[in-house]
């Protein structure tokens, strides 16, 4: 545990959104041509390569103090962590609450980008031999926020027995807990889970950012969680107004004594990309997520001292979502011939500018050592228009058809990339397909409800690590959270042998079939996705890329660990 060194505070005074957006907006139509041309050239000064994978920690001892301030895109639609997996509500959740364990990789200034486990709330833990009897010992001394009504109580293991119940009766995560046969607290500071059937992977289920622990005081006075957050994280919210901003101060009851340093941590809401990278420009965002070399560029024209941090990502959490469950993409055929028909590497190439993935769903590090390459898909997942054309003809669409897509521009690359997409599927298949943009609530709600038709640019939320969340939670024909619509017995047999495999080589062995059988059924068509880069000013100590993107926007207790050196 790191003791404080606190030093002078460097602090910033707040900046509310209109003065925000006044002074970042300066560039104008200049700025929106700047990030509107990037994803079609390659950066002439840098590429990726130019930049450094991992920074090490400071040695400089940390100092306290100052505000932080992100322009985000995503505006948290609702603050209930049962009933979201909105980037825009757990980039902040990460930070005013905590989750019984956590990934090592999440919070400590290392590049390692493993599934190994250490404790949050539990200071340790273990299963019986047969998986289903799961014992948690919690921390002491851990305090609830000094916020009315928990006013600074110690938390103990019945809170957390009280939150997993109320995940079990409703919402996104409610399948996770479900399968909790029962629990009892043997003491003040133990938790004893017993599971239904048999999960090797119960842990780590309980370190997604999603299952952070709320308090049972807020559920029972408001009769939801809509209104106010209350959590024993690094961060107390002390403001959430929709489509303006969320400011979260530092929680000086903290139990990592010494953490955070940042003072209070704002949160502006900025859908449009030209003002966020703007504002960043200008100084008024310390760190930025970027998807090409071009626009690195770009910020480090008006400050060529910025740091920047490459990203090399271990799976793609966008692809095209098909109605699979109703004609005609319940034909295979058809599933086949349109993943054959989309050049996915036109895609990384220039939407991207060569710093990008091809697309896969599930981590290659779960399944082999090294990034898998297109060979590896398998056939249906090579660009051949001409067997595309036959394929979708023996299916009975020789002519084409027509056919919608919907999405929200996660990035301000995603619109030329759902364009080639289109362009492609028009060109080699004769599908018209009809794009809608949405805004980000609408799309949301209407993706994980499963209120459409056609193609929709799903997401398997960013936020999953670990290996059942990403196989089972979301492929398994009876989960909350398949929004792919995938029901094949197959993947359900596999899904459901991967809880039970008893140790890592079983586990790779089960997640490699997995995949296959996913591309050979075409189940999920996963489509390119960036690297990325982590851009943030020079004055920014302790900034980790693979940390934070791993968790990408969630909020992580990484920026607990960062301060500003000014």
């Amino acid at each position: 545990m790191r003791t404080d060194n606190s030093g002078p505070k460097g602090g910033r005074r707040r900046v509310d959104r209109r003065e925000f957006l006044k002074r970042a907006g300066w560039g104008g139509m200049g700025a929106t041509a700047l990030v509107a041309g990037t994803g079609r050239r390659r950066a002439s000064a840098a590429t990726a390569s130019s930049y450094p994978e991992w920074i090490p920690p400071s040695s400089k001892p940390a100092k306290r103090g100052g505000t932080l301030t992100r322009a985000s895109q995503w505006d948290p639609p609702m603050i209930d962590p049962r009933m979201t997996q909105s980037v825009g509500t757990f980039q902040f959740v990460g930070l005013t609450s905590n989750r019984l364990v956590r990934y090592v990789y999440s919070d400590e200034a290392t590049g390692v980008t493993d599934l190994t486990l250490k404790g949050d709330l539990a200071e340790s833990w273990q299963t019986d031999s047969a998986h289903r009897v799961w014992t948690f010992k919690v921390r002491q001394g851990v305090k609830w926020q000094n916020v009315a009504p928990l006013n600074g109580r110690e938390l103990v293991a019945a809170d957390i027995k009280y939150c997993y119940e109320q995940y079990a009766k409703e919402g996104l995560q409610a399948f996770t807990f479900q399968e909790i046969e029962g629990m009892e607290t043997p003491d003040k500071y133990t938790l004893r889970i017993h599971l239904k059937t048999p999960n090797t992977l119960f842990a780590q289920n309980l370190a997604e950012p999603v299952t952070v622990i709320f308090p049972r005081e807020v559920l029972e006075e408001d009769g939801d969680l809509k209104k106010r957050l209350i959590g024993t994280g690094p961060y107390i919210m002390k403001e959430h107004t929709r489509k303006v901003r969320v400011v979260l101060q530092r929680n000086p009851d903290y139990y990592d004594k010494g953490r955070p340093y940042f003072d209070e941590y704002v949160i502006l809401s900025t859908p449009d990309a030209a003002t966020r990278l703007a504002a960043f420009r200008t100084g008024q965002s310390d760190f930025i997520w970027l998807a090409s070399p071009s626009e690195v560029e770009v910020c480090r024209k008006t400050n060529p001292n910025v740091i920047v941090q490459a990203f090399h990502n271990t799976l793609a959490p966008f692809g095209l979502a098909l109605a699979q469950d109703r004609p005609p993409f319940n034909d295979l055929r058809v599933r086949r011939a349109l993943s054959m028909a989309i050049d996915r590497q036109k895609q990384v190439d220039t939407v991207f500018e060569g710093h990008g993935i091809l697309g896969w769903g599930v981590p290659y590090l779960y399944y082999q050592d090294k990034a898998p390459t297109a060979k590896d898909f398998g056939p249906w997942w090579q660009y051949k228009p001409e067997e595309a054309k036959k394929l979708l003809a023996e299916a009975g669409h020789g002519r084409g058809f027509e056919t919608t897509l919907f999405y929200y521009e996660y990035f301000p690359q995603m619109t030329s990339q759902v364009q080639l997409v289109q362009s492609d599927l028009k060109k080699n298949l004769n599908i018209d397909v009809k794009i809608t943009k949405l805004d980000y609530t609408t799309y949301y709600g209407r993706y994980i409800d499963s209120k459409w038709d056609g193609m929709a640019w799903g997401f398997q939320s960013g936020h999953a690590i670990g290996l059942d969340e990403r196989t089972y939670m979301y492929m398994h024909s009876k989960a909350t959270k398949n929004f792919f619509r995938v029901n094949d017995p197959v993947i359900d047999e596999l899904t459901s042998k991967l809880r039970r495999a008893p140790d890592r080589a079983e586990q790779r062995a089960t997640a490699k079939k997995i995949v296959d059988r996913e591309y050979d059924q075409v189940l999920r068509l996963w489509m390119p996705y960036d690297n990325g880069f982590l851009v943030y000013q020079p004055q920014m100590r302790n900034m980790a890329a693979r940390a934070l993107r791993r968790t990408d926007g969630y909020g992580s207790p990484t920026l607990a660990r960062a301060w500003m050196d000014k």
